[in-house]
């Protein structure tokens, strides 16, 4: 009697299309404050389940002024997740953004 080998399934047969630049190195938020950068794409998830309450977040790809080297970070301040989300739907991606933080608030310059 044959075996019959079920194929297994990924995370990704079923979350399709959340990938956002996977290949690139991912830098965190601290790493990048304060230092400017292109940026060059954004998306932007609403309604994210934090054990804080439910948050929105934009994922952010960053390209280095001079080296051109590109890596994505995250940022959940609403300040730039609203600038971000504005920045895109006007379609003026890429502009040149520093990512600051004053106290416990984040803003994109």
């Amino acid at each position: 009697m044959a075996k019959t080998i079920r194929k297994l399934q990924t995370f990704s047969d079923h979350f399709k299309g959340i990938d956002f630049y996977p290949d690139l190195p991912r830098k965190e938020l601290e790493d990048v404050l304060n230092t400017p950068y292109l940026i060059k794409d954004t998306l932007v998830i609403r309604g994210f389940h934090t054990s804080y309450g439910e948050s929105d977040f934009a994922l952010i790809l960053l390209e280095e002024l001079e080296s051109k080297e590109k890596s994505t970070t995250l940022c959940g301040g609403m300040v730039v997740v609203k600038k971000l989300e504005q920045a895109q739907s006007q379609r003026l991606l890429p502009l040149i953004g520093t990512i600051t933080k004053l106290a416990h608030y984040y803003d994109i310059v």
